[in-house]
């Protein structure tokens, strides 16, 4: 037997029979860039209570059985999305403050459940990369897992069949908004200087930020200078967010990058939002 410390999953069996606080997993787990899929019908408590503390916004009230189950348990209880009859829970039992009113969340996992009855389960390997932290719905027809990290970041798409089975899958290459009239590609931790050229491939243009005659701060104009100049704003602390703005046909689009970077290299993308246009 071999001890997956912090994890649901408490241990591997041979014939990779995995076994959870006593509930056993007929099925063999399968790993899907460094998340785990088992079968598995009974959920054990946390390693240890779950104090928030300061970290309280990242959880929810739970609103679905399988999110009561969890929270009765323990777990914080992180996000929750209902898709094909199911209801898909991520939860984690853990929290560490960082700067800027950011959190890490640990022993992050997402359950798949039958209204109280869990039928699956999703947790990370032991890896940085794997850590997961919430669950937010991917268009209408997938769950996008995300990272529990300072820096949140998307980890895979998850899928249900209409047999109730679970697969896992790389990120969905774009993103639709507005009844599918607006796409927007996966710029997720790529330097704004190429994000922005593959939202031009998509129709996005960039939009002028900060005007000529307008003051700027130190790192925006930096980045206009180099020719970035849809940038809007930096802050001069903390994990050094700027936002920019790009226009579409259908919508505009914010987003935001993080750190400092060489203005040759730029910041990374964090996270982008869509507002789509009001039809006359």
């Amino acid at each position: 037997m071999r001890k997956h410390l912090g994890r649901v999953a408490a241990a591997l069996l041979l014939w990779n029979v995995a076994i959870v606080s006593g509930a056993v997993a007929a099925s063999p787990p399968s790993v899907t860039g460094g998340l785990v899929t088992t079968a598995l019908t009974r959920l054990p408590p946390p390693p240890r209570p779950v104090e928030p503390g300061s970290c309280n916004h990242l959880t929810i009230q739970p609103q679905t059985a399988g999110g009561r189950v969890a929270s009765a348990l323990g777990w914080a209880v992180t996000g929750e999305v209902s898709m094909s009859g199911m209801d898909v829970v991520s939860f984690v039992g853990g929290f560490e403050p960082g700067t800027s009113g950011s959190c890490r969340m640990t022993d992050g996992n997402v359950g798949v459940f039958d209204d109280d009855q869990l039928r699956w389960l999703v947790y990370g390997k032991k890896s940085e990369s794997s850590r997961i932290g919430t669950v937010h719905a991917f268009e209408k027809s997938a769950i996008r897992i995300w990272s529990g990290d300072y820096l949140p970041q998307p980890l895979a798409d998850m899928r249900i069949g209409t047999s109730g089975g679970v697969s896992l899958g790389s990120l969905a290459p774009v993103e639709r908004f507005c009844d599918g009239k607006a796409t927007v590609p996966n710029i997720y931790g790529i330097p704004i200087a190429e994000a922005r050229e593959a939202l031009a491939s998509a129709g996005w243009g960039p939009v002028l930020g900060i005007g000529p005659d307008e003051p700027a701060d130190v790192r925006s104009a930096q980045l206009k200078a180099a020719g970035i100049y849809e940038v809007q704003f930096c802050s001069g602390t903390g994990l050094g967010y700027c936002s920019f703005g790009y226009a579409g046909q259908f919508a505009e689009l914010s987003v935001v990058t993080v750190g400092e970077g060489k203005p040759s290299s730029s910041p990374q993308v964090a996270r982008y939002s869509v507002s789509c246009a009001i039809p006359d």
